[in-house]
């Protein structure tokens, strides 16, 4: 997997390592994404691992990026 999060390709390869053990890459993409699907792709992958890091951060644990994300989503739509 070669996404771009932040330009920088030492931290690229290790933001794309810690999501591929988060699971974040488990769903096998056996259709093509066209190139702006890509770039949102990676724009929601880079803030879920941020957030990730936020929890163990502040909590010394994860906490639940994605369930939070889902849980403010329905709270601000």
């Amino acid at each position: 997997m070669s996404m771009k999060f932040t330009g920088i390709a030492d931290d690229d390869r290790r933001i794309a390592e810690e999501l591929q053990a988060m699971g974040a890459f488990d769903n096998s993409l056996e259709e093509k994404t066209s190139s702006i699907a890509q770039i949102f792709d990676a724009i929601s992958q880079f803030a879920e691992w941020t957030r990730w890091k936020g929890e163990v951060g502040v909590y010394g644990c994860r906490v639940g990026a994605t369930h939070a994300r889902r849980e403010e989503a329905k709270h601000f739509a």
